[in-house]
């Protein structure tokens, strides 16, 4: 059988086994079991994945297995990838052609809950317009199907990272009068630590901000100040303030420093996860996009490139509110950020890697937002032309956050085989240089109409490698050539790498 036949029948499969959930349109009930490979397991949230939401239509069915892990949820004909999730437990995405056996969830011994001292600032000539309740939703709510920070770091850390409401204050100010820019953020925000002077932090410092360990280090685990007013990563106006990650030397103490955000209330999730990361590890998170003369970065297959803003469902800088169709579905970390810099490699586990030693390799890659299993989720393979550099691929697929697209558009090369060329050299925690470069499966697209992503970022939108019509299942970057060679419906990819001998 040819590989295209073969994944096209793989994948007839995967439809088949949804398709036997019930019949026309109507939901059907479906019976499962999870396990820890022994037992069963209690208590397990089971839901279907679907497109996360700022404000959802309505909640997707939710299963909590009983005492012997077995559990009954109704299906729509469109469901075919269940969430699993138990804390302390590694969360997973299970296609539909595993619903036919257990479910086995495997433990999650560093689970953690951080938590979130948020200051709302309001100003004398501009109180906060967004209602308390649904800032709150949209940092901490953990409803099935609801795009929310909390949500979103749930799911990329596969269940080890709980984020919680710390301390909850509100200030004001008649000392920053309109019009406030962007160089007024650091004096603000200076006015709003030197207002936390003595505060007990109790619950609120969790964790050491730099390593992410378990342990206090006098600084609260996440500290969000957060003004009125529109965003500037959306509107372009600069009397509207820029998000930002910021770390700062306490008034009192200025050889000490806190890391904080700095956000306005009409910020979209997408700004505030990409901030997040910023500060979780104290800068070691890099911004990966560069100017518009360098848009060929990684593009929207990172959260720290254009990936936050995915789920873009119209253009208007002009007018608000921005939450409900703009940066509503960020995208994932890369293999590289998640497994390495996120917490200086605290969730490292989270990613099973497979770094090639020879100069070839063929198996197959399991999809990077899946709990680890025996398949690996990150190939890497050095770059013989310079120290330290690497090539890296990992399988992307459509599921949990990753669903979000921008302008509704979808076709080939927008899953798939994502290749890259990381030089971690290129680090920096404050002037951008550019390390990760994703190669293009479809270089050349046309460009689309709007909404879509300044300055030619839009071009990396389809640069995922595939089987199928109009796919590309080979590629090359310098010494390094692969091929897609099969793929399969629990949505992996089995690939041929090979570096070319030194001359």
């Amino acid at each position: 059988m040819s590989r295209t036949l073969r994944a096209a029948a793989l994948g007839l499969l995967a439809s088949g086994l949804g398709a036997n959930l019930g019949s026309g349109l109507s939901a059907a009930a479906l019976k499962g079991r999870i396990t820890d490979g022994h037992r069963g397991l209690a208590g397990v949230r089971v839901y279907p994945d679907r497109q996360p939401r700022i404000s959802p239509a309505g909640d997707p069915p939710l299963a909590l297995t009983g005492a012997d892990g077995s559990f009954r949820l109704e299906l729509d004909p469109g469901d075919r990838v269940l969430a699993v999730e138990k804390d302390g437990w590694r969360r997973d995405l299970v296609p539909a052609s595993e619903w036919n056996r257990e479910v086995v969830l495997t433990p999650e011994p560093g689970h953690r809950a951080e938590s979130v001292f948020i200051v709302r600032l309001d100003f004398t000539d501009e109180p906060s317009k967004l209602p308390d309740g649904a800032l709150r939703e949209l940092i901490f709510s953990r409803r099935p199907g609801a795009a929310s920070a909390a949500n979103y770091l749930y799911e990329v850390s596969k269940g080890a990272l709980s984020l919680v409401e710390g301390r909850f204050l509100k200030l004001r100010s008649a000392d920053f009068p309109a019009p406030r820019t962007d160089a007024h953020k650091a004096a603000m925000a200076e006015w709003v630590l030197e207002r936390l002077r003595g505060e007990e932090l109790g619950d609120c410092d969790r964790i050491d901000n730099r390593t992410g360990a378990l342990k206090p280090d006098g600084k609260p685990d996440h500290l969000w100040i957060i003004t009125p007013g529109a965003p500037q990563s959306l509107t372009a106006d600069e009397s509207h303030l820029k998000a930002v990650s910021l770390l700062l030397p306490l008034p009192w103490e200025r050889s000490r420093r806190w890391p904080l955000l700095f956000l306005t209330e009409e910020v979209p999730l997408g700004n505030i996860v990409h901030e997040t990361f910023h500060g979780m590890g104290e800068h070691r998170v890099d911004d990966l996009y560069l100017g518009c003369e360098d848009p060929l970065t990684a593009g929207i297959w990172d959260l720290m490139d254009a990936g936050q803003y995915r789920g873009w469902d119209r253009s208007h800088p002009g007018e608000g509110p921005w939450v409900e169709d703009t940066g509503y579905s960020p995208s994932h970390p890369m293999a590289w950020v998640r497994s390495e810099l996120w917490y200086r490699g605290r969730f490292r586990s989270a990613i099973a890697r497979h770094a090639v030693k020879g100069r070839a390799w063929e198996g197959w890659i399991a999809p990077a937002s899946r709990a680890p299993g025996a398949d690996p989720q990150w190939v890497t393979l050095p770059d013989p032309r310079k120290k330290g550099r690497f090539f890296s691929l990992e399988v992307r697929r459509p599921w949990g956050f990753e669903r979000g697209r921008v302008g509704g558009r979808f076709g080939p090369g927008h899953e798939g085989l994502i290749v890259a060329r990381i030089d971690p050299s290129l680090l920096s925690p404050d002037d951008p240089k550019g390390p990760v470069r994703v190669v293009d499966a479809h270089p050349g697209s046309p460009e689309p109409p709007k909404p879509r992503f300044p300055c030619g970022r839009w071009e990396l939108d389809d640069a995922a490698f595939n089987l199928g019509p109009g796919e590309n299942p080979k590629g090359r970057s310098g010494p390094l050539s692969w091929e897609v060679l099969e793929t399969d419906a629990s949505g992996r990819m089995r690939v041929r790498v090979a570096l070319d001998r030194p001359r």
